[in-house]
């Protein structure tokens, strides 16, 4: 999957590759060595290792071009759109209503929009968008999203709609944060913490970009690796037949048992337990994983970090550490990623 889009033909969104190699020669020192601690970070799409990306990129000041925030924009509006339109189909297809007659009209022409919209609003669109969202029976249909796929950020954007639809809008931190934008081939950040080095590089998860990874596994310090646990109940975007939790925790387990990684480090970050314990109530876990007897919030979430557990099979539990996390919460990545960066420094002491 590619991420040159256009929008009428007309914009086109960049790529960001910051790096298409994990070994560039320039990160080696005259004894052929590497300058920074190295850290791969990892998980299927959707899982929220990009945003792990930004919040260090926010946390560890490493500065935005303008190049980056025209490519974020382009998306936040793509995603807009892309959220409105599967909210416009969720109420097509459940038992309730619009308050308001003549937004089913407006819903129905959005449903029929093929543009990827990924510049400003026409101001008829705006309205039409503003409209459908803030009608009381779509703030219903709302309340019952963890019933169908929807991005997390869907709320936060659709509600700011006004102060993003404009010729000078930016985005601020927070939107960085909370943009879903897929990663294209390979990222990385360089960045210093507690006056040590890092070099952060992020792979595109879906299943077309993994073939990379197996030649990016050199001079490898640690592993990131961002499970989504709210996803239990959904598929693939690729195949919509694969289970999303089932292939990320395939992944995970193919990344334990790989050779190159037997004494790497793997931290793993249990993502989205917010989006999962809102979900528990109106999908059982049970449904999805039997094995799951029932239980509170917690007793479900120590579920999932036993999955885990089980995937990374024989592994050493020196070799791994697991947190659980929201990932578009700064202050929480903030406390994780100073523990962590911490624990790898200490290892490598």
């Amino acid at each position: 999957m590619g991420c040159n889009f256009s929008s009428q033909g007309k914009l086109q969104v960049p790529e960001i590759r910051a790096s298409r190699s994990i070994t560039p020669a320039s990160q080696k020192s005259d004894d052929n060595s590497y300058s920074h601690i190295r850290l791969l970070l990892l998980g299927s799409a959707e899982s929220g290792k990009t945003t792990v990306l930004e919040q260090v990129r926010l946390l560890y000041k490493q500065h935005f071009k303008e190049s980056e925030y025209f490519h974020r924009r382009a998306f936040i509006y793509h995603n807009i759109f892309k959220c409105i339109k599967a909210l416009c189909r969720a109420m097509k297809i459940s038992d309730i209503e619009f308050s308001d007659p003549i937004n089913a009209g407006r819903a129905q022409s959005i449903i029929a929009d093929e543009e990827n919209h990924y510049g400003l609003f026409s101001k008829e669109m705006a309205e039409k968008i503003k409209a459908i969202w803030n009608d009381k029976s779509m703030q219903k249909l709302y309340a019952l999203r963890s019933q169908f796929n929807l991005n997390d950020s869907a709320s936060y954007f659709l509600n700011n709609l006004d102060k993003i639809n404009t010729v000078e809008y930016k985005p601020s931190d927070r939107d960085l944060i909370m943009a879903y934008v897929p990663t294209c081939g390979v990222q990385n950040v360089v960045f210093t913490a507690n006056n040590q080095s890092f070099q952060l590089f992020d792979i595109g998860g879906q299943k077309i970009d993994r073939r990379k990874w197996a030649t990016q596994y050199e001079g490898i310090d640690a592993i990131f690796f961002c499970l989504a646990i709210s996803e239990y109940d959904q598929v693939m975007s690729e195949d919509m037949v694969s289970n999303r939790l089932d292939d990320a925790l395939g992944l995970l387990q193919k990344i334990s048992e790989e050779p190159m990684f037997a004494t790497t480090p793997i931290y793993l970050f249990l993502n989205e337990v917010d989006v999962f314990c809102e979900k528990l109530d109106v999908i059982p876990l049970s449904k999805y994983k039997p094995d799951f007897k029932g239980g509170d919030q917690d007793d479900a979430i120590d579920f999932m970090e036993n999955l885990a557990v089980t995937a990374l099979g024989k592994r050493d539990k020196s070799l791994y550490r697991i947190y659980r996390c929201i990932a578009i919460d700064t202050q929480m990545m903030a406390e994780l990623l100073s523990t962590v960066f911490k624990d790898i420094m200490k290892r490598k002491r």
